[in-house]
């Protein structure tokens, strides 16, 4: 679906789900918040419900409080089976966790709106712009396509997400594009050094706490191309740390010029197992997220684990190691 039809779907239809990935990040946030102003705007009826809780430290993001949790919506099959489900910033539905479930079943239609190529839906069913920085910044090409104003919060979701999938600035896929992107929303009212401050200076005492354990559990194999980090319920609990705090650890491996792939294995305190990988982009860590009935793309990925903790660390083992490059 090209972004014409895209925008053409958005202005045609009335009613919306707009959802992303498990532990939802600053793109994924920040696409849902400023479609979710907009589209409301518009006279449409939508509603922004993720699997999991955000983070507090993107609060900021969702300066509406529009940014709703599953278990605690009011979603109900009449909407479901009335309203296109949107997928953002996840090109596979199995990584939205519980929102997969009602997504295949009980939708009306279903839209993947990610900046990587989509998996397990129809070209009709998916607007793919793998040449794009971020969703955030497909989600200001829409906007301004629908001819749209973007208020000042807006701009501020957009660009905080744009900001986090380009790695400020830094990824291969920061194009002039996406500058131009950036700088519009400057000239609305964005300011960077604040955008900055709140992602990546403003965490508590008890984030760093648990920085500090986690790091204590790295393990590093395969010649140091694999690091390993495990967090626990008694962890969480000695720092005074949620398990949104954790959302973050996964890159810090990835530091270090020889960690081609990271694996952080998180348990909630719920006790439900999850595996986070991420990936330089020599080995699509997708593909073994898919094999444990997880999504993602290339280079980040998860699964929710079948196995206890020391048995899944095993087969990921095994399973990365001939993934590894020579």
């Amino acid at each position: 679906m090209t972004l014409d039809e895209t925008v053409a779907l958005f202005r045609d239809g009335d009613n919306f789900i707009l959802t992303s990935h498990e532990s939802p990040d600053a793109d994924g946030l920040g696409a849902q918040y400023a479609l979710r102003v907009v589209l409301e705007a518009m006279g449409k009826k939508v509603q922004a419900v993720n699997a999991d809780v955000y983070s507090q430290k993107y609060a900021f993001i969702d300066e509406r409080k529009v940014i709703g949790v599953l278990r605690l919506s009011n979603v109900a099959d009449q909407d479901l089976s009335q309203s296109t489900i949107v997928l953002l910033d996840t090109n596979d539905i199995q990584y939205t966790g519980e929102m997969a479930d009602i997504a295949l079943s009980r939708a009306g239609n279903i839209l993947v709106f990610d900046h990587h190529e989509a998996k397990g839906v129809t070209n009709n069913e998916a607007c793919s712009m793998p040449e794009a920085s971020s969703t955030c910044e497909m989600a200001y090409y829409l906007i301004k396509a629908l001819g749209q104003d973007i208020a000042p919060d807006v701009a501020v979701a957009l660009f905080a997400g744009i900001v986090y999938d380009t790695g400020s600035f830094s990824y291969a896929k920061t194009s002039q594009s996406t500058f131009q992107a950036a700088l519009d929303l400057v000239n609305l009212g964005v300011v960077p050094a604040r955008i900055h401050n709140l992602l990546y200076e403003s965490s508590s005492t008890s984030v760093l706490l648990l920085r500090k354990a986690v790091l204590s559990t790295l393990e590093l194999h395969h010649g140091d191309a694999l690091a390993i980090q495990v967090m626990d319920k008694d962890m969480l609990m000695a720092c005074g740390a949620s398990y949104e705090d954790a959302e973050d650890l996964i890159n810090i491996p990835l530091l270090a010029k020889s960690v081609e792939v990271s694996a952080f294995f998180k348990v909630n305190m719920e006790g439900v197992l999850r595996c986070s990988l991420r990936s330089k982009g020599a080995v699509n860590v997708a593909h073994l997220a898919q094999s444990f009935g997880g999504g993602g793309h290339r280079t980040a990925a998860g699964f929710k684990s079948p196995y206890p903790l020391e048995t899944i660390k095993k087969k990921v083992l095994e399973l990365i190691g001939p993934a590894l490059p020579g």
